[in-house]
């Protein structure tokens, strides 16, 4: 009777282990992404406008590929500022990095454990693609892996997101559209993201 009170004691004691440490090792890291690169890719559905004669074209839709840098900011208020670099839209070999950036506080990172939601509110990334300046204003859904203080793996979702741009080479003449945006993609390696004078890193 003793030896299976004792055992009962030691599999709860496990138990409890086994639910409790998966918590504490999901505790969020606030510089974990601090350095990182995403590849995305930027989805895009609306209307076109000639704003000169108020005329809506029609709906239009595309994407473009980009990559966003996320830089850790621990003064307070902490924050991150994430730097868009968006490939252009005749010559893939070439790439705008927005050097302005966008900031997000901490407090608008939501999540005591992995996952976590970015809420950039007013705050829009722009992307510029070499034919228009895109202002998307998303809510990151972000998914991350670490091993304590150690990133593993993360990528990037949205939840919602709105886009409103200026065009500047448009073959129908548009120069202002507005609608929808998804942004979405996996952390990038380093060594994989376009460098030089028309790249990323500079």
């Amino acid at each position: 009777m003793k030896a299976a009170k004792i055992l009962g004691m030691v599999l709860a004691a496990a138990v409890m282990i086994f639910m409790i440490t998966p918590i504490a090792s999901a505790q969020t890291t606030p510089d974990i992404l601090d350095g990182q690169w995403f590849k995305i890719k930027l989805g895009i559905k609306g209307y076109k406008v000639v704003t000169g004669t108020d005329t809506v074209l029609g709906k239009g839709s595309g994407s473009m590929a980009a990559y966003l840098h996320f830089d850790y900011n621990a003064t307070p208020p902490a924050s991150y500022t994430v730097y868009t670099c968006t490939q252009d839209d005749l010559n893939p070999t070439t790439y705008h990095l927005n050097l302005a950036g966008t900031t997000i506080l901490l407090d608008d990172i939501y999540g005591a454990t992995y996952p976590q939601v970015w809420d950039f509110g007013g705050n829009p990334l722009v992307f510029d693609n070499g034919s228009g300046l895109f202002s998307a204003y998303p809510t990151f859904y972000t998914k991350i892996t670490a091993d304590g203080a150690t990133l593993k793996n993360a990528s990037i979702s949205n939840v919602a997101c709105s886009l409103y741009a200026d065009l500047t080479d448009d073959d129908q003449g548009a120069d202002y559209a507005t609608g929808s945006c998804s942004i979405s993609g996996p952390r990038a390696d380093v060594t994989k993201v376009p460098s030089g004078p028309s790249g990323c890193l500079r």
